[in-house]
């Protein structure tokens, strides 16, 4: 029984940096998004430029002496969704549903780092605080399959059906627990 909960606690501790990892690169998608977002919705100057060959008016972001630096992503000044000058740019750059699928894929990591963290802590699966976790981590995939689609639908279920079996199981262990 103990070598077991040291192979819990080894793997979670391992799934941790993992998730680590993904939530730091997650957040620099995030801004970078921001980023592109928020140069989209500037009014900034624009000049005729050959990328690869192929003229296109791109934004100037700033000059370095004589050379001007542009920005090199598909941009379209002054676009408008729904007549929020907020929101100008932002659907033709990023799209508001790859923002929202991103900010909760964050939600979602924090959420999934939270059961493998307290994992890592005890060992044991079978614990309310391990099964609460897992039904807020269903319940954030749920919603995270509105904006993203059917994969996160089909993680939340399978999140869900984790949880039950966890639950269960803790309730087996709480009975036994008492017998003792």
């Amino acid at each position: 029984m103990e070598m077991q909960t040291e192979k819990i606690k080894r793997f979670s501790r391992i799934i941790c940096i993992l998730l680590t990892i993904a939530y730091i690169a997650l957040i620099v998608v995030a801004i970078m998004q921001l980023l592109a977002w928020i140069l989209t919705t500037a009014n900034l100057h624009t000049e005729l430029v050959t990328i690869d060959g192929v003229e296109m008016e791109a934004p100037v972001l700033f000059k370095i002496g004589e050379t001007n630096v542009v920005m090199p992503v598909v941009w379209e000044s002054g676009y408008d969704i729904s007549g929020v000058p907020l929101l100008q740019g932002f659907a033709s750059t990023i799209g508001i549903s790859d923002f929202l699928a991103t900010v909760f894929s964050l939600i979602g990591i924090r959420f999934a780092k939270k059961v493998f963290v307290l994992l890592r802590e005890n060992g044991s699966p079978f614990r309310k605080d391990v099964v609460k976790s897992l039904k807020k981590l269903a319940i954030v995939l749920l919603v995270v399959g509105f904006v993203s689609g059917v994969i996160s639908f089909l993680a939340a279920g399978i999140v869900w059906v984790l949880y039950l079996i966890f639950d269960y199981g803790r309730m087996l262990q709480d009975e036994s627990d008492t017998t003792l």
